[in-house]
């Protein structure tokens, strides 16, 4: 019973006591908006999917204690290249594709020997890195939108059920395969393993450059598949990155906080749902266009600033926790 109550305490599950209270509100300020599947289909759809695939990808080198801001340019360039590609040189959707993520991981490999090979900081180089893609994806659109085939449009927005589109199905099938890989095979343990001591994982025998390596590639592949999306979705841009960035490193440290109480696909799908829901019900609620504009930058914004500040009292509270236990132990040795 004890376990049980863990496993459902707020400080386990908060995301989830969020969204019913946040479910409640709307239900009383506006119900005939939010009691409707159109708007919970909207988030979905519009809100919640291609971030929520950009961020499950995140996950994999945070887990290795590697930072990657260059998504945000892997995103822009890999929206023009595939919108380019079809527009600029008549190719076939498939191809464009396969050739956009072949690109993607070219940038993942960048980044893998700038971090691992020259030893640069994760969170200097991949912020540069990022910079120079996403000046590449400028200089390849000559600043404009480029528009993309209606057949290309449909791989995103073709409906599967209920009106799900298919983009919705993407982000399942990717936290699912990441999921099982990070938390039922050896590469996911070793990931782990990185990421919690590196010397000590070494010193065991996991080769944790070979695991960065991969978990920035495995990063920038679904990045770049995120933009192949968002290209589908509206039209190749060069800024079109850039939004996703902060809602991607918010959903995977509040993620962080929730289930597992470390980096986890799950938490991290959950707590962008969360977050997108609770901006569409504000948007829906508040008139004043100049606030409904700001909503989703303040809401993930103040998510991360609340993630990270959880997680350092959680490790503190944790650390206060073992040092009790280890003087108890000193004490009962003593007597």
């Amino acid at each position: 019973m004890k376990i049980a109550r863990s496993k459902f305490s707020p400080g386990n599950i908060s995301i989830v006591y969020l969204y019913l209270i946040g479910f409640a509100v709307f239900w009383i300020w506006i119900p005939e908006l939010w009691i409707s599947w159109i708007t919970h289909k909207s988030v979905l759809n519009i809100d919640m999917s291609t971030k929520a695939i950009v961020a499950v990808g995140l996950v994999v080198p945070l887990l290795t204690n590697t930072f990657d801001l260059s998504i945000a340019g892997v995103i822009s360039l890999s929206s023009v290249m595939v919108s380019w590609l079809q527009t600029e040189y008549g190719w076939n959707m498939w191809p464009a594709m396969l050739v956009t993520l072949l690109v993607a991981l070219v940038c993942g490999a960048a980044n893998a020997l700038l971090v691992v090979g020259i030893r640069i900081n994760s969170f200097i180089a991949t912020l540069a890195s990022g910079a120079v893609i996403t000046a590449i994806a400028e200089y390849t659109s000559g600043g404009v939108q480029i528009q993309v085939p209606n057949s290309f449009k449909e791989i995103s927005k073709s409906q599967m059920f209920w009106g799900i589109q298919a983009k919705v199905g993407y982000l399942v099938v990717i936290a699912f395969v990441l999921w099982y890989v990070l938390e039922h095979t050896p590469i996911g343990r070793y990931m782990h393993a990185t990421g919690d001591g590196p010397e000590a994982a070494r010193l065991a025998g996991v080769q944790t450059k070979r695991y960065v390596v991969l978990s920035l590639m495995i990063c920038s592949l679904i990045a770049g598949f995120g933009g192949i999306v968002s290209a589908a979705q509206t039209a190749g841009n060069a800024t079109s990155g850039a939004p996703y960035l902060l809602p991607a490193f918010a959903a995977a440290f509040l993620g962080s906080t929730q289930f597992l109480g470390r980096f986890n696909v799950w938490g991290t799908v959950a707590s962008v749902f969360v977050l997108a829901s609770l901006v569409a019900g504000l948007q829906r609620a508040i008139e004043n266009p100049g606030i409904r504009r700001i909503l989703d930058d303040l809401f993930f914004g103040v998510a991360l600033i609340l993630a990270v500040g959880l997680s350092k009292l959680l490790e503190r509270y944790r650390e206060r926790n073992a040092f009790k236990l280890r003087a108890l132990e000193v004490n009962r040795l003593n007597n």
